[in-house]
């Protein structure tokens, strides 16, 4: 090859080598860096040549520890031991852990053969879910047992829990039967508590509350189809196969404590007590949509101290419909919401103002209907309620109610995220004493 040529190469492979470099180094500024980059000198290594230090863990890596509060804080320590026949060199690096870990004492060259320590987890409970797990690896220098995980699972429990929700849709309300619910208030943490006060939003609202037997309590978080599946993730995580080990390494990745089988998945903290509460609400509702709640007072201290201070009520709402002898359509162009009891009248300049009109059916009984009261938020809201005279049918009246919004030029915004308006009607039948209905609308 002449010189020329040489040349020529030498400059390839310089140049290429250029390249090579400034394109890895683009890469990493694009990217940026790997995350936890892996310090190898932090990492112990197995010597080539025994005798070996034997890693031992006195009981088990994974540690089940109950129920556990949010924002609870928590420790469990792990015995380990060296039953080898040399030191056992050990370190616990934080970007291996989820959790402060702390690893025991140990001597200068390590944990000589047949002496013990123990690696302290230590966490503090800050997701509200309901399964809650850290951990910690072990590296060290046995060739069997390079990196060990260690684990602590457990559940986050809650002190007062409402099923079936806090929030109960009763439907439509029975014109003359009770209509009634069954809620279950019980405790995932405390072993015992009292109602002492039930405080509903109607007079018409009536609740009795009796303690769950020990039979009842075990049914409230039971859930069949959860625990099979549970049972086949078990199953499955049984007939795994061993992860294989690292092609160069003396052993596997990690040890066979690794994967533990996932025996809380999909599962809840168990009830320790509660009660059950049937709530009545007896014929006698306001006309249209139904907004009520009770208040569930109880001894149950806010913090984890015996001698904490009772925590705030339990809310349960509840809505529904009572349609009854009365029923409200909207008329063309105007945006009526029968399920919701609510008349929208949209956006529309303050001085111009806006008027509404509903069609009302009524029951007919031996008296001609009369609105004895009437009750308007805000007050300057104006009505009219009139009886359509031509109309004529067996059994029922029909009347028309105007709605208005005076053009005063007051800029105003109810409902849509602001409290809404209201129009509430007293009247004189027997089985629609009240006829009420929530008003929307922005005006500018």
């Amino acid at each position: 090859m002449n010189i020329r040529a040489v040349a020529i190469v030498v400059f390839l492979l310089l140049t290429g080598g250029g390249l090579a470099v400034h394109f890895r180094q683009k890469s990493m500024t694009d990217h940026g860096p790997p995350p936890n980059p892996v310090d190898v000198s932090d990492i112990p290594v197995p010597p080539l040549i025994g005798p070996y230090g034997k890693f031992v863990i006195v009981g088990e890596a994974v540690h089940n520890f109950g129920v556990m509060e949010h924002l609870q804080e928590g420790q469990h320590e792990f015995k380990i031991r060296n039953d080898g026949q040399a030191p056992i060199k050990m370190v616990a690096l934080k970007r291996d852990q989820t959790c402060q870990c702390t690893l025991g004492s140990l001597g200068k060259d390590g944990l000589k053969p047949g002496e013990e320590t123990v690696v302290k987890l230590s966490w503090t409970i800050k997701n509200p879910s309901t399964l809650f797990e850290h951990s910690a690896k072990i590296r060290t220098d046995d060739p069997e047992n390079p990196v060990t995980t260690f684990r602590v699972r457990g559940l986050v429990g809650k002190r007062l829990v409402v099923k079936p929700s806090n929030e109960i849709n009763l439907g439509t309300l029975s014109e003359k039967l009770p209509t009634e619910r069954t809620i279950i208030l019980f405790s995932e943490i405390v072993d015992a508590f009292e109602i002492t006060k039930l405080e509903p939003s109607n007079p018409l609202i009536v609740t009795t509350a009796t303690p769950l037997t020990a039979e009842q309590l075990k049914l409230v978080t039971r859930d069949p189809l959860t625990e099979e599946s549970r049972a086949m993730m078990a199953q499955m995580a049984a007939d795994a196969p061993t992860p294989p080990a690292i092609p160069g390494s003396h052993g596997p990745a990690e040890s066979a404590h690794d994967h533990p089988v996932d025996d809380l998945a999909g599962k809840s903290p168990d009830a320790k007590c509660g009660y059950e509460l049937k709530v009545t609400f007896q014929p006698g509702f306001s006309i249209g949509k139904v907004r009520e709640a009770l208040q569930i007072h109880t001894n149950i201290s806010t913090g984890t101290q015996a001698d904490a201070p009772a925590g705030q009520p339990v809310f349960v709402s509840f809505t529904g419909t009572r349609s009854g002898p009365v029923q409200i359509l909207g008329t063309p162009g105007i945006s009526w919401s029968p399920e919701d009891g609510i008349l929208r009248l949209g956006r529309f300049p303050a001085k111009v103002g806006k008027k509404a009109k509903l069609v009302v059916f009524v029951k007919k009984t031996e008296h001609e209907l009369v609105i004895t009261e009437a009750k308007l938020d805000p007050p300057q809201l104006k009505y009219e309620f009139r009886k359509d005279e031509n109309f004529n049918a067996p059994g029922r009246n029909k009347y028309e109610i105007v709605v208005e919004v005076p053009s005063d030029g007051v800029p105003l915004s109810l409902g849509g995220g602001e409290r809404a308006g209201s129009v509430v009607l007293q009247t004189n039948h027997p089985d629609a004493k009240t006829i009420k209905f929530d008003i929307e609308f922005t005006s500018f």
